[in-house]
């Protein structure tokens, strides 16, 4: 390009040059624009969310025109952050268009007159101009691809908090499972301190408890005491200050999580339900469901006969959550699926706070009768009283 004419290609640098500069001058307010709108996005489809989630509380409340007037606050913010966008993205589109219009009226006026005055020659000029094509739209490109890797990290950030943690299998670095064979199970917490964070009290501190085979334990005290946490902990969820949890003398954090999830079936009070059939949310899915073992689980949790009344039986599909099920209905099927694991240690969280009294007497004495561990969150005296052990912890 130079070699055509040293004039023109300097224009062309200089035009080069005043975009990168107003590319890189138009980056920051269309950085910052951007992930006004993207927050003001993510506000405006979490709160229609929520909204759609708690529709029932919503009518019932009467808080339809309210929440609608929220969201409508919401979505015009965000209407107005694209706007903001749209016109900081239209004012540099027209900068760039202007410019480059200006650089070629310039380099042909100076081609044209180089012509005239018989220095340049028309095929010169058309090869210049082909040139400068080219140049023009390499260093365009390089320049916009650069500027759209840096907006990129814009939605980066945002999931920086997910992506960037560490995996449970980079924080637990064992692999072994103990083999227990046909033991006796003891399962046993040792000096065991919790607190969520390092400026707030402890929920519990220095406890020492000690669970047995065949034994039903229930964890009760008053709402906050850390009952839910303490069972978080005997399940490897969650891992204590200080102390160690084992069974049969193997620490829990000390080997596979598998050890302890192998052991044990979970019911907890935010369990939910998938999307599928009941026969596969029992199984949880499982690639070779045992239909018999099924029946015989959904038996035990004093659900198999509302299942028989249901359409399709165990086929009967249900929406995401368990949406076509009462709360008793959803708890004694997330019950029986803990039991198709057929675990040796059953942890319940509140596991019949859905239950009627006559529904959960049947339950704790079908429990009773599976001779294994049962540690148990609970308020309802009927499940207290069915308990071997009573824990308070506060």
């Amino acid at each position: 390009m130079t070699i055509c004419s040293t004039q023109l290609s300097l224009i062309v640098l200089l035009t080069l040059v005043l975009y990168i500069l107003i590319r890189w001058l138009a980056y920051y307010p269309l950085r910052n624009a951007t992930e006004e709108n993207i927050v003001h996005e993510a506000k405006q489809n979490s709160y229609f969310m929520e909204t759609i989630r708690g529709i029932q509380s919503v009518k019932l409340f009467d808080k339809h025109y309210q929440r609608h007037g929220t969201w409508m606050s919401l979505f015009v913010n965000t209407v107005n952050t694209k706007l903001t966008t749209d016109k900081l993205s239209a004012l540099f589109e027209f900068s760039n268009k202007l410019l480059f219009s200006m650089e070629n009226v310039i380099i042909i006026y100076l081609g044209a007159s180089a012509i005239l005055d018989g220095s340049f020659t028309v095929g010169v000029l058309m090869a210049f101009l082909a040139y400068k094509g080219q140049f023009e739209s390499r260093t365009a490109s390089l320049v916009d691809q650069y500027i759209q890797i840096k907006m990129l990290g814009l939605h980066a950030e945002r999931l920086a908090d997910i992506t960037l943690n560490e995996t449970e299998t980079e924080i637990i670095k064992y692999n072994h499972i103990p083999k227990l064979d046909n033991e006796q199970l003891v399962l046993k917490v040792e000096n065991v301190s919790f607190r969520y964070a390092d400026n707030e009290p402890y929920l519990f501190e220095n406890i020492n408890l000690e669970f047995k085979d065949n034994e039903a334990v229930v964890l009760t005290g008053q709402s906050g005491r850390g009952k839910s946490t303490l069972l978080n902990i005997l399940t490897g969820s969650l891992k204590p200050e200080t102390g160690t949890v084992s069974i049969n003398g193997h620490d829990i954090y000390q080997v596979s999580p598998s050890f302890i999830r192998g052991l044990s079936g979970i019911v907890r009070q935010d369990d939910v339900l998938f999307a599928g059939s009941i026969g596969e949310n029992i199984s949880f899915f499982d690639e070779s469901p045992n239909m018999e073992l099924i029946e015989q689980c959904a038996k035990m949790a004093q659900i198999h006969d509302d299942i028989l009344k249901m359409p399709m039986g165990y086929e009967t599909l249900i929406g995401d959550m368990g949406n076509i099920l009462s709360g008793g209905q959803k708890q004694r099927v997330i019950l029986a699926r803990a039991l198709y694991k057929r675990p040796k240690i059953l942890f319940l969280d509140e596991a019949s706070s859905h239950l009627d009294v006559e529904n959960e007497q049947k339950i704790n004495h079908n429990l009773k009768s599976l001779g294994i561990m049962k540690i148990m969150v609970a308020h309802r005296q009927e499940t207290i009283q069915s308990a071997d052990k009573i824990l308070n912890l506060g």
